[in-house]
């Protein structure tokens, strides 16, 4: 899929949309080009995405292991509980902070290149701290210093990273075969990472082990620097940062099948991060699992997520898109509501229950909805509107949990969990009146001309416009 047609310059960045993206029903060509054009006969044909996936499956496992040996690392230096979830926040606060700026960088960097820094940058923070851990004991200010160059450069490559993936394919089919690759290998690093973590940081120590994701950061870096990606062409900045942003939140919000992508993801992690603050305390502590137990049933659901993804395909050609989104949504929420009710000597089955049945729509979702929301967006906006996606969704990821503390701290674990479940459900109403539901197939949004218009398609009427 190419950015912007191939004999034209690069397209600048925060353009205000015409209006928003079609919901096309008609089978998407080639986007950008004739329907009909010649397309690859195998996505492994493409040189380019093979790199991509492979440092990637490399780099999440990586990630996996940071996720653990950063706070065990923290703990071991004598680090307080508090200090261990502040190093943890600071991870993640990076994306309410430059969520939005990232879009902007990325685009006038070039995506390529802004994810090659990021891998860089990420290297050498991770890297100083089994060289410092070698010369004595870590100090604590350096590893928040690492967690939040981890957490910026997470920002930058993220943004990057999924407005690259349409360029270095040739239309929605093979996006789509693109993403389930890429999606699946996170899948799988999140259900295995943990337990490569834990013999890590078992044989070597935190600290060295960190140095197992600086490395996986340098492969990732090495096949981004063999990756060629012709379409990926840096924008103009030719207007302020403040109106490249302005611009993004009115494309997003004005389009309402993005507009409807990205409420639905805000309630769903508003619900699941205060699911997630109470899960442990509930299972352990209410219910009387073991930790080990609570581990086991939590991996065993997790296995949901591929099912999920490879059963989203045959669901769209089925029922349509719209209603998988849907569906999936639906599933989503449902499972955290199970786990609610968990209770006696089937807790831990109904545990595994719940979080295989929200790994299932999960997994269909998260697919879903990346290549609904790749292909809807035009272009010149992708990399602007990922950025919007980031920041509003992981956003509400803090308040989610302080919700759900203050719920448990009143009405104890259980109604807290329940609550957070409830809110997760909700996720489906955004869904219910945005014209995504009646969504088919993916057709993307006309190319937009020098006047700022979408360039109607040959032989086919002008895009409608909300």
């Amino acid at each position: 899929m190419t950015a912007c047609p191939p004999d034209t310059g690069p397209q600048v960045v925060g353009t205000p949309a015409a209006g928003p993206p079609a919901v096309g029903a008609a089978p998407g060509g080639r986007p950008g080009g004739p329907a009909g054009a010649r397309r690859p006969s195998r996505l492994g044909q493409s040189r380019a995405l093979r790199l991509l996936w492979a440092g990637q499956s490399v780099s999440l496992v990586g990630d996996q292991v940071t996720l653990l040996a950063l706070p065990l690392a923290a703990l071991a230096g004598g680090a307080s509980a508090g200090q261990v979830a502040v190093l943890v926040g600071a991870t993640r606060a990076p994306f309410l902070v430059i969520g939005l700026p990232a879009g902007v960088w990325v685009s006038r960097i070039g995506l390529r290149r802004s994810m090659l820094l990021a891998d860089l940058l990420r290297a050498v923070a991770l890297a100083s701290i089994p060289i410092t851990a070698a010369f004595g004991r870590l100090p604590y200010v350096l590893l928040l210093g690492v967690a939040a160059v981890l957490g910026c450069g997470t920002v930058l490559f993220q943004v990057a990273y999924q407005s690259l993936t349409p360029l270095l394919v040739e239309d929605i089919e093979l996006l789509r075969s693109a993403n389930t690759r890429l999606t699946a290998s996170e899948a799988l690093a999140q259900i295995g990472g943990p337990a490569v973590a834990g013999l890590l940081a078992s044989a070597v120590g935190a600290a060295r082990a960190l140095a197992v994701d600086a490395a996986s950061y340098l492969v990732s870096a090495g096949t981004l620097a063999a990756l060629r990606a012709p379409a990926d062409r840096p924008a103009r900045g030719q207007r302020s940062m403040r109106s490249e942003i302005r611009g993004a939140l009115r494309y997003v919000l004005a389009a309402a099948p993005l507009r409807g992508l990205l409420c639905s993801s805000m309630l769903f992690n508003f619900g699941v991060a205060g699911y997630e603050a109470l899960l442990v305390v509930f299972a352990v502590r209410h219910l009387g699992l073991s930790p080990a137990i609570l581990g086991l049933v939590i991996g065993i659901g997790g296995t949901g997520v591929p099912i999920g993804l490879l059963l989203s395909g045959p669901a769209e050609r089925r029922f349509g898109v719209g209603r998988v989104l849907i569906l999936s949504a639906a599933l989503s929420g449902a499972g955290l509501l199970v786990v609610g009710t968990a209770g006696g000597r089937l807790a831990a089955a109904v545990i595994g229950a719940g979080t295989f049945v929200t790994a299932v729509g999960g997994g269909a979702w998260g697919l879903t909805a990346l290549t609904t929301r790749q292909t809807l967006s035009r272009p010149d906006m992708r990399a602007m509107t990922t950025a919007v996606f980031r920041w509003a969704t992981y956003g509400v990821l803090p308040l989610g949990a302080l919700m759900a503390g203050l719920a448990a701290s009143l009405t104890g674990p259980r109604p807290a969990i329940v609550l957070a479940g409830a809110i997760g459900q909700l996720c489906v109403l955004p869904l219910l009146p945005s014209p995504i539901r009646a969504l088919r197939v993916l057709s993307p949004p006309a190319p937009a001309t020098a006047a700022g218009k979408p360039e109607p398609r040959r032989g086919r009427p002008p895009p409608p416009t909300e």
